[in-house]
C-alpha cells in the first residue's frame, strides 16, 4: 500500500479546511446515488408520513429513530443516529456501489460507505447543514483494507462516526490515512498524486479514482478551477 501511504495524509490530522476541487454532481457515484435516492425519497416520506406504508419492519424502527431524533440537542442526534446506523449488518459489496439511505434502513445491510452515507443523509434529513458533514475515504492501517468514516463539526469539535471503533476524534487515528471527502458541498481530493497501484487492495479505488479525474477535468472545461 505504498502508493497511498506516501501521498496520503494520516486521518489524525483531517480537518474541514480547504476548498472542494469539483461539485458533488460531476463525481460519478455521487451523481449515481443521487438519482437512485430521489425514487427511493418517495418511499421513505410515505413511510414518515403514515406508519402503516413503511412497508417492513426495519422501516418502522428507522422511522421511531427519526421521531426521537427530532426531539433531541444536536450531539444527542448525532449519537442516536451514529448508533442506529453501527448496527446495519456489515457485507461486503463486490459491485462496490453505494446504497441510498432507503436501501441500508430497509436491509439494514451494507458495507462501511453505505453506513457513512446513510448517517450523513439521515442527519441532513435532520437539519444539519452539508458545510458541518463530510464522508471520507481511506485506507485503514489496523483493518488492512479500504474504509469510510462519517466526519462531523459539531460545536467546533471534529468527530469521525466509525462503523469498527464508534464515535472517536481524529486524534485516534494517526494509523489510518484519507484520500477524498465528498458532501452536497462537493470532493475534496486530499491525495491528488494518489494512483491505484497494482495491488488487489488498491483496485478497489480505481472506478473512483477515474470518476475523480474526469471530475477535476470537467471542472477545468467549465473554467471552475485554473
Amino acid at each position: 500500500m505504498g502508493s497511498v501511504l506516501d501521498t496520503a495524509p494520516r486521518l489524525s490530522k483531517f480537518t474541514f479546511d480547504g476548498e472542494p476541487f469539483a461539485v458533488a454532481e460531476d463525481f460519478a457515484p455521487w451523481a449515481a446515488l443521487t438519482a437512485q435516492s430521489q425514487p427511493d425519497q418517495s418511499i421513505l416520506d410515505a413511510c414518515m408520513n403514515d406508519k402503516e406504508a413503511c412497508v417492513v419492519p426495519s422501516l418502522v424502527r428507522f422511522r421511531r429513530m427519526i421521531e426521537l431524533a427530532r426531539e433531541l440537542a444536536p450531539h444527542q442526534q448525532l449519537s442516536l443516529v451514529h448508533h442506529y446506523f453501527n448496527g446495519t449488518e456489515w457485507t461486503s459489496d463486490t459491485r462496490d456501489t453505494w446504497s441510498t439511505p432507503y436501501h441500508t434502513a430497509f436491509t439494514k445491510m451494507g458495507d462501511c460507505e453505505d453506513i457513512a452515507l446513510a448517517k450523513y443523509q439521515t442527519l441532513r434529513s435532520l437539519g444539519w447543514p452539508a458545510d458541518r458533514l463530510r464522508v471520507v475515504i481511506g485506507w485503514d492501517g489496523e483493518e488492512k483494507d479500504w474504509h469510510a468514516w462519517l466526519a462531523v463539526r459539531d460545536e467546533g469539535q471534529v468527530y469521525l462516526l466509525d462503523s469498527i471503533n464508534g464515535l472517536q476524534r481524529p486524534s485516534a487515528y494517526s494509523y489510518a490515512r484519507f484520500v477524498y471527502s465528498i458532501s452536497d458541498q462537493g470532493v475534496w481530493d486530499h491525495a491528488p498524486n494518489y494512483v491505484p497501484a497494482g495491488k488487489k487492495a488498491d483496485q478497489r479505488m480505481v472506478p473512483e479514482r477515474a470518476a475523480r479525474i474526469a471530475a477535476t477535468e470537467g471542472q477545468h472545461n467549465k473554467g471552475v478551477l485554473r
